[in-house]
């Protein structure tokens, strides 16, 4: 296979996938499993793992992971101007803007800020 026919088999991959998420995003979410610190959701041909939000946890870190679960499952974020695409495999990508609360890296600093522990799933 020359250069041009896998590039246009690659680009062929990423516009089926995000073809598959737009339709999954017009699908209801539902929850596949519940544990102690995280959930498993379905939409559409898509799984996501997202954070279980702890009534004790403090406010901020209860804000920052509202935000974050909201992303990653609706797409959208209240806090910044999150994009979301999908990888060749299948994966979809959410990145916040830096500087958002939902962001994973601040996520982690907001964790250590309050004394709660956030382990960053990928």
């Amino acid at each position: 296979m020359n250069g041009r026919k896998a590039k246009a088999l690659r680009r062929q991959k990423q516009e089926r996938n995000e073809q598959l998420l737009a339709d999954a995003r017009q699908e209801e979410p539902w929850l596949l499993e519940a544990h102690a610190t995280f959930e498993l959701w379905q939409r559409g041909r898509f799984t996501f793992y997202l954070p279980v939000i702890l009534d004790d946890l403090p406010d901020e870190l209860k804000q920052a992971l509202a935000a974050h679960r909201t992303a990653t499952l609706d797409g959208s974020c209240p806090l910044c101007e999150v994009t979301v695409s999908t990888s060749r495999k299948g994966l979809v990508v959410t990145r916040h803007e830096d500087a958002c609360p939902g962001h994973p890296d601040r996520l982690v600093e907001i964790g250590e800020r309050v004394g709660v522990e956030i382990n960053r799933k990928a």
